[in-house]
């Protein structure tokens, strides 16, 4: 089975380009952020993700897309799983316009995850082979995209009964590691934001809340501020008319 590419990726903000792939998900040893779209479906088990200041679940079946841009690391995952994955580039979806609040939704980080349909899988596997440069069959890429395009949009007409916008993750670092990224992603934005202050409020010594955060989720709880705030500035430069100087 194939290293999947986001592995050969620096920590920040790599575009991994339109793609698609079946491989075995590695646990990442970082969080890390590109700016595409991403998907993903797995195959004979479930993937735990950190995302967003969260511990989120894609169940073994399910079909999930996010933002990539937002911090996240895969931190467990079943034995003998596989999964099938794509990254589309952000432009190319908002050049879309996919009315309702779905793009407003996935830029603010939500995970939306719901289960495949056996149509889904069959076309998820079929671009994974298109991508493949070992299949023989070249595909033009303008087909993909055009199928890709017809899924999102599909997807974004659901009613919220039918797809999860967050599955929660199982106890893989337990409630105090969620509550500590919980809290850091409410309060990111504020200038005055300090790990004395954080350790605080949930009652932990200032230690062992960076040393909790820096091995549930992959990074130190600075790295993780910083690129809250980058990601939060790339989605007012997308959403807004607002000038650089102002955000």
């Amino acid at each position: 089975m194939p290293t999947r590419p986001a592995d050969r990726l620096p920590v920040e903000h790599a575009t991994m380009s339109f793609r698609a792939w079946h491989s075995t998900p590695n646990v990442m040893p970082r969080a890390h952020t590109h700016t595409d779209l991403e998907f993903n479906l797995p195959i004979g088990g479930n993937l735990e993700y950190f995302f967003a200041g969260r511990f989120l679940r894609v169940p073994d079946g399910h079909f999930a897309v996010f933002w990539a841009g937002i911090p996240h690391r895969l931190i467990a995952r079943d034995a003998h799983i596989e999964y099938l994955c794509m990254t589309l580039p952000l432009g190319w979806f908002l050049s879309w316009r996919i009315g309702g609040d779905f793009v407003g939704r996935l830029l603010s980080g939500a995970l939306i995850s719901r289960p495949a349909s056996v149509v889904e899988h069959e076309m998820f596997a079929r671009w994974a082979s298109d991508f493949d440069p070992k299949s023989g069959n070249p595909m033009p890429e303008r087909i993909p995209m055009m199928e890709v395009e017809a899924c999102l949009r599909r997807l974004a007409l659901e009613s919220p009964g039918k797809v999860t916008a967050d599955a929660p993750g199982g106890a893989v670092f337990g409630t105090q590691a969620e509550r500590l990224a919980a809290h850091v992603s409410e309060r990111y934005r504020e200038p005055d934001l300090s790990a004395h202050g954080i350790a605080k409020v949930l009652g932990l010594h200032e230690k062992y809340a960076l040393t909790l955060f820096r091995e549930a989720c992959g990074m130190t709880l600075w790295d993780y501020v910083t690129r809250l705030r980058v990601s939060h500035a790339q989605r007012l430069l997308i959403t807004t008319d607002w000038a650089v100087e102002r955000i």
